[in-house]
């Protein structure tokens, strides 16, 4: 029964549940009682880790724990080295040392300890941080999750939690500054908390809703925030009690790349009063407008951000050139410290400042910004996820040492994802391994959007922020897998990871914002949104159909398993889950069914009115699934939380049609990948090869009858509707029943028409590689036959989700087949990513031994070829030459840095597809 919270769990946390009860381990609930709570200190975070695990426990075992004032036999004894005076002697009476945690930045240890026959259980932290992560380690040990409130993750009842005997565990995080920036927030956040504040000011985000962020970062064990700072809301020190909120968490508040000195530009610059945001032509205002935040928070515990853009999310007033803005941005940086040094009384060294090269800043400060040895440098992905720069030698050297601002949601081009959290986790690992490996280990910021639902990408961040080495890049479907057993129980995680590594898996060929082809910031477009454009998902072609048929897989996943779960489980499996998954396969359906719509009505196709209905339905769906999350579930606590078209963009937007055919005259017959449809000749169809498994789909734009006739024993068919007026009729190769290679020939019989075509089935069992089907052969990266040096394969990334990362110097080869002599393509398909610190990210190519080039994968920032690669997150780079028919070996050697390697294809038709179907085989 899941009311044990998972077996498996409980023994990895070192906690014994009460089915299996061995009592000689320390009972942190025994019969309903949760053991007493002896703190012995005053720090204000601890008092409200305290509180938050008094009413875990109560809700877990019914009553809160008593707090006593000494320490006796079963009681816990918290206390912070912070304030040694009072827990020193109790750490000498009982024989706790203290040297796991001391010296050490927001450490604790938690150790079962015994004296004259008695017991408890120590949790000490090396600072009041600490500590108050060592308590609410207590209520993850009582099996509460960190989103018990977040994600509706209702706690369980039990009577009896044993820790396991002798029970000792110490922890500190890897990265010293943990936290999210709270961004984008107009169309989710911002509403549902002014609801949730009960506030008549739009945008008001108080400290209730601010609490309550507070608590999961403590749950979450970050210990920083990036408030909201869109205009739509009220700025965070404009608000009454955020303040204090913070300092009652112990959470640090800094501010992002474009607000200097804790001050949020759009909702607290004043023209009026300050003049204009010009560091040249109004110095005195800007420092004084700086000058009163620096004084408002001179006693408490704050990042303070450097340099300076523009008001919002755009370039500096006052220089033009990039020399002038690279002088100016030293001008400014030295006024910056001079202030913070001369208002806040202390050496500016020990004062925790960033600087952000975000965006345009990246050229002024590679152009020559002079940072102070003691600022930290922030670097940052280019908002799709790839990370854009990092330390070189020179640079990791610093004492200010470095960080990373990193995006799961974003608003900006080429295009907006704020509606789903669909980023592939293992892009997010990879990434963060790949910053801490360069010295990155100050502060981790994550970009959430507005928090739902990105839930589970914030816990994984911040748990890699925690204890990088746990979390693995190759081990994210573990960790994943773990936390939905914690969440959903054992017996649902297994299929749910299973179902949540596709779903990122297709959202890496494309996200759901992105399937309305269309862009914003377009240059030469009025208003620089561009309309819903035809995907490169052909209507005539597999990829389409078989990308529809992924996604009502796991919708009937989805719902399977949701039947499975307890009641109190459905609302988190709704958040978490199903609204994330069903959001996406329908936005994929209501797009590609249009398409459909306007392909087959260009062919006087009677189906493109069916199509044009089943768009609808999908859009239809999408609102009655976003009504649900914000009027039922939770009991409506959601409430405009959920918005289905932030921005109102196109791609969100019911679909609009012209006039559909009506009448039409024959039946059509149309293959996968031909370029018209079936005529009266005999059609050959690509052939069948035993290694690929592949299927070959004839479309039927018809409502009569169909027959399938004269097949041979070794070929099946079958006929699948997709509308009245079109099935696909489906062949595929039984290999048990033919022999090597054969040639036949089968026909349809529709409305009284019969069309020929002619079939062909390959046994390549002896022969080596990846075997070529309709003029394409592709492997996934995980499928090199010889590898020289490091080679990594990572679960869950890139199109393939079978992507590996090939260490500098690191050779990896593939053998493909080409099935035709001639001109051929031979294609490396990367993850976009960023050189480090150098100027370019090179591959050399070899093609059966020979040498073919280096090529670099290295895209400008904002350019077209950029735009294309993060859309679809594929860098392809290769070669057009003369290929022999048969085996080609394809070597691929990473010259500057690591590489990610999604996978190789070899097409002779020179056709470049979007998918690559060797890359899931």
């Amino acid at each position: 029964m899941m009311l044990r919270i998972g077996i498996l769990l409980f023994w990895t946390l070192g906690v014994v549940s009460s089915v299996s009860a061995a009592r000689a381990g320390f009972p942190l609930v025994r019969d309903g009682r949760p053991a007493p709570v002896c703190y012995v200190g005053g720090e204000q975070v601890v008092k409200t880790a305290l509180a938050i695990y008094a009413a875990d426990a109560e809700r877990v075992a019914g009553e809160a724990p008593a707090r006593c004032d000494a320490p006796g036999n079963a009681v816990v004894v918290v206390g912070s080295l912070s304030e040694r005076e009072r827990l020193d002697p109790l750490l000498r009476a009982w024989g706790v040392s203290a040297k796991a945690v001391e010296g050490r930045w927001e450490a604790f240890r938690i150790c079962e300890a015994s004296r004259n026959g008695e017991r408890a259980l120590f949790v000490v932290g090396s600072d009041p941080r600490g500590t108050a992560y060592g308590v609410l380690e207590l209520s993850r040990l009582l099996g509460v999750s960190p989103w018990e409130w977040w994600a509706d993750v209702a706690p369980r009842r039990v009577r009896n939690v044993t820790l396991a005997p002798g029970y000792d565990r110490a922890e500190a995080p890897s990265v010293q500054y943990r936290g999210i920036f709270l961004n984008d927030e107009d169309w989710g956040l911002d509403p549902w908390g002014t609801r949730y504040e009960g506030s008549d000011v739009a945008g008001e985000l108080g400290p209730k809703t601010y609490s309550r962020i507070f608590e999961l970062l403590l749950r979450l064990r970050a210990n920083t925030l990036w408030p909201a700072m869109h205009a739509s809301t009220v700025a965070f020190y404009k608000v009454p009690g955020n303040r204090e909120a913070a300092e009652r968490y112990g959470i640090v508040v800094g501010t992002s790349h474009c607000e200097p000195m804790m001050r949020n530009n759009v909702g607290e610059w004043d023209g009026a009063r300050y003049g204009a945001y010009n560091f040249v032509t109004n110095r005195a205002g800007v420092l004084r407008y700086w000058r009163e935040r620096v004084l408002e928070v001179a006693d408490d515990e704050n990042i303070f951000t450097l340099g300076m853009r523009g008001i919002h999310d755009g370039e500096m007033a006052g220089a033009v050139t990039l020399d002038e803005q690279t002088a100016l941005t030293n001008e400014v940086i030295r006024a910056q410290r001079q202030m913070l040094s001369a208002e806040l009384h202390r050496p500016v060294d020990g004062i925790p400042q960033t600087f952000v090269p975000y965006k345009e800043v990246l050229d002024i400060y590679d152009n020559g910004v002079e940072l102070p040895e003691d600022v930290t440098l922030m670097w940052c992905d280019d908002n799709y996820g790839y990370v854009t720069r990092l330390s070189n030698a020179a640079e990791q050297a610093r004492s200010g040492g470095a960080g990373v601002y990193y995006h799961v949601s974003y608003y900006g081009k080429p295009h907006d994802y704020l509606w789903l959290a669909t980023s592939q986790p293992a892009l997010m690992a990879a990434e963060m391994r790949r910053a801490w490996d360069c010295g990155a280990r100050k502060i981790w910021i994550l970009n959430v959007g507005d928090l739902k639902p990105a839930e589970y990408h914030t816990e994984l961040f911040l748990d890699m922020a925690w204890n990088t080495d746990a979390v693995a890049p190759e081990k994210v479907g573990e960790h994943q897998l773990r936390w939905l057993e914690r969440e959903f129980g054992p017996d649902v995680a297994p299929r749910a990871a299973l179902l949540m590594r596709e779903h990122y898996r297709l959202a890496a060929e494309r996200k759901p914002e992105h399937m309305g082809w269309s862009r914003i910031q377009q240059p030469g477009v009025r208003g620089g949104i561009t309309p819903v454009a035809d995907t490169e998902y052909g209507s005539f072609s597999a990829e389409a159909f078989d990308r529809v048929a992924a996604y009502e897989r796991l919708q009937h996943e989805v719902r399977q398993l949701e039947a499975m779960l307890p009641a109190d489980r459905r609302d988190a499996w709704f958040e978490l889950v199903r609204y994330p998954v069903e959001g996406a396969a329908l936005m994929n359906k209501k797009w590609l069914y249009a398409q459909h719509a306007r392909r087959y009505a260009a062919e006087g196709l009677v189906a493109a009115g069916e199509y044009v209905e089943a768009s609808r339905q999908a859009y239809d769906s999408i609102c009655l699934l976003t009504d649900r999350y914000n009027g039922e579930i939770a009991g409506g606590k959601w409430r405009e939380m959920m918005s289905m078209s932030p921005r109102s963009l196109p791609v969100f937007a019911a679909p609009v049609f012209g006039e559909m055919p009506r009448v039409q005259r024959a039946p059509v017959l149309w293959a996968d990948g031909a370029g018209k449809c079936i005529g009266a000749d005999t059609t050959e169809l690509p052939c069948f090869v035993r290694s690929t498994a592949n299927t070959v789909a004839v479309n039927l734009f018809s409502a009569s009858d169909v027959r399938v006739e004269s097949l041979p024993v070794w070929l099946k068919a079958e006929v699948r509707g997709c509308m009245p007026s079109h099935r696909r009729i489906v062949f595929r190769a039984d290999f048990s029943r033919c022999r090597r290679t054969e040639e036949r020939v089968c026909s349809v019989l529709a409305d009284g028409r019969r069309y020929v075509f002619r079939v062909r089935c390959a046994d390549d069992r002896k022969e080596p590689g990846a075997a070529m089907t309709d003029g394409v052969a592709s492997v996934a990266g995980s499928g090199y036959v010889y590898a020289r040096g490091s080679v990594a394969g990572i679960d869950g990334l890139g199109q393939s989700g079978r992507a590996v990362r090939l260490a500098k110097g690191c050779r990896a080869e593939y053998l493909l087949r080409n099935d035709t002599a001639g001109k051929a393509d031979i294609v490396a398909c990367f993850l976009p990513q960023h050189p480090a610190a150098a100027k370019t990210l090179r591959f050399r190519l070899t093609v059966d031994g020979e040498d073919r080039g280096l090529f670099d994968i290295r895209e400008t920032f904002g350019e077209e070829p950029w735009k294309v690669n993060v859309l679809r997150n594929q860098a392809r780079r290769g070669v057009r030459l003369h290929l022999s028919e048969g085996v080609h070996r394809i070597g691929v050697e990473p010259v500057d840095e690591a590489m990610l390697l999604d996978g190789i294809f070899i097409d002779r038709l020179h056709r470049n597809p979007y998918v690559l179907q060797g890359f899931t085989r």
